[in-house]
């Protein structure tokens, strides 16, 4: 007996030691700049969109559109922290795809996608938008949905002579993965970052 109370209050102690360095570890993204934080949520997209196994990403081209947001399925040109993602989760994409090998065509030579000053879009509400074809096989698009702290991203791989949804992911990019709207402009439609 005297056995198992030794053994019962090594473990513990154990497991408290555990404890203390779960509290002591960070596991906020608060000290981690921006852009690292972006860099983390974009490859977590990423990865969960190279799962599937219908996504014949390395040969067959992909075209990559501005994500809109869900209630309007357009881009907001008015100020928030997440006033850009759109743009920059698109651009970023292509870098991250381009990196793994993927076939990526640059969106704005293809029909299928509605280009205006501010953005380029794949998902519409008007489906003769949608009617011609594009050259290329799969369309990423996506969507924002703000919420508290943070912005939802909901990303799919579309086969486009079919319209199936080959793959999607979701990640939740935290307020602190934001630029301030002061250190990002869109000009001629291309995001600059501002140095500080």
């Amino acid at each position: 007996m005297n056995k198992f109370y030794t053994v019962l209050l090594v473990t513990c102690i154990g497991l408290m030691g555990c404890q203390t360095l779960d509290s002591v570890t960070p596991d906020s993204n608060d000290e981690m700049p921006a852009t690292a934080i972006f860099d983390n949520k974009l490859s977590s997209l990423i990865t969960g969109l190279l799962r599937s196994e219908k996504y014949d990403y390395r040969s067959k081209p992909t075209l990559i559109t501005t994500f809109v947001w869900s209630d309007t399925l357009s881009y907001k040109s008015q100020p928030n922290a997440f006033r850009f993602l759109g743009h920059q989760l698109a651009e970023s994409m292509k870098t991250e795809l381009v990196q793994y090998s993927a076939r990526v065509v640059e969106h704005k030579a293809s029909k299928a996608v509605s280009i205006s000053p501010n953005a380029s879009y794949f998902l519409s509400r008007d489906i003769k938008e949608l009617a011609s074809k594009a050259q290329a096989e799969y369309v990423i698009a996506g969507t924002i949905t703000e919420l508290d702290g943070g912005a939802m991203v909901n990303a799919e791989v579309i086969e486009i002579s079919s319209s199936e949804i080959v793959s999607a992911a979701r990640e939740f990019f935290p307020t602190s993965a934001a630029w301030s709207s002061n250190q990002v402009s869109l000009r001629n439609n291309m995001l600059h970052r501002e140095g500080k």
